[in-house]
């Protein structure tokens, strides 16, 4: 356990030190890498060495982000740094092998927004209020009084963008359209962000679509609405996990629907990684923590064990317990 910390305290500790690691969880997102990418580039620009070192490289969609030359992925890391910021991690198993041995670092700040992060840091910066981790970047930066460039903006615009699903959630608040603002203003562009990831799929990416859609089902007089994706789905449609992001959002959009599911196999083929989403009445990370998970009321996710039909029956139970305490 770890001692809780303000962003004023976390920006003491990087404004002095000299080298700085940054890192996100294993199967980076737009959220853990745009935020780390800003960092990185605005330290940088306060002279600072910063590097984002990350268990799993940057998944294509997000190539287009700026900065990419501060990147490391895959391997452990066997240098020595001031402070190591983890970003959007609510564990820190689920950095992977990426930060190497513990004691290469000075400080370790944990910098994340989810309720369900266990505290492992040095310094633990945990704001669940916060819509972003993106959001407590910019506002770190700030804190440190760094230079917020047009590259650095774009990033941490990504960041915002991607984890309020362009400003629908519930998670959007005033905080939030300020701080896109600002950034707009340094330089980020909105349509940039949009074009490169509403406008941009590849062919394979619409077929799982295809896929997904001939797979959903419902269930609990339609509340829950289920997308199981298994290895034939991603052969069918020659596609890859990749193609697979965001899938959950179909069911979401079914007007009965209150919690929508997306399960896909993990790399190695014997397990499924999860995706809850709800609309108001379902906390989901309380469903995402009893299979090892966690995340945000709204938005969380887990792994379970296959074969794929006790996978989904197991979640259909949870979340049916759900939907009957929320009434």
């Amino acid at each position: 356990m770890g001692t809780e910390a303000t962003l004023e305290e976390a920006a003491r500790r990087i404004a002095a030190a000299d080298r700085v690691l940054l890192s996100t969880h294993v199967s980076p997102d737009g959220d853990g890498i745009g935020s780390g990418l800003g960092l990185a580039l605005g330290l940088a620009a306060l002279g600072k060495e910063a590097v984002l070192h990350m268990a799993d490289p940057v998944p294509g969609y997000l190539g287009f982000l700026p900065g990419q030359e501060r990147v490391r992925s895959g391997g452990a890391n066997d240098e020595s740094w001031d402070v190591l910021v983890t970003l959007d991690c609510g564990e820190w198993e689920r950095l992977g092998e990426a930060p190497g041995d513990r004691a290469l670092m000075g400080t370790v700040i944990n910098l994340d927004h989810h309720r369900s992060n266990e505290h492992y840091g040095d310094l633990d910066v945990i704001d669940p209020a916060a819509s972003a981790t993106g959001l407590m970047a910019y506002h770190l930066l700030r804190e440190l009084a760094a230079p917020v460039g047009a590259e650095a903006a774009l990033c941490l615009y990504t960041a915002i963008a991607t984890d309020t699903g362009f400003f629908r959630y519930s998670n959007t608040d005033v905080a939030t359209f300020e701080a896109a603002t600002e950034l707009v203003r340094a330089g980020a562009s909105p349509y940039a962000v949009h074009h490169a990831l509403h406008e941009n799929n590849p062919p394979s990416r619409l077929r799982m679509m295809g896929e997904g859609l001939r797979r959903l089902a419902f269930y609990a007089g339609d509340r829950i609405g289920m997308i199981a994706l298994d290895s034939e789905a991603f052969a069918a449609a020659d596609a890859t996990a990749e193609d697979a992001e965001g899938l959950v959002d179909l069911p979401r959009s079914v007007a009965s629907v209150e919690v929508a599911v997306l399960l896909r196999p993990t790399p190695e083929g014997t397990a499924f990684k999860v995706s809850l989403r709800s609309k108001k009445q379902v906390d989901v990370s309380q469903v995402a923590e009893q299979f090892g998970g966690g995340g945000h009321a709204r938005a969380a996710g887990c792994r379970l064990d296959g074969p794929l039909d006790q996978a989904r029956d197991r979640l259909v139970a949870a979340i049916q317990k759900e939907l009957n305490r929320a009434g």
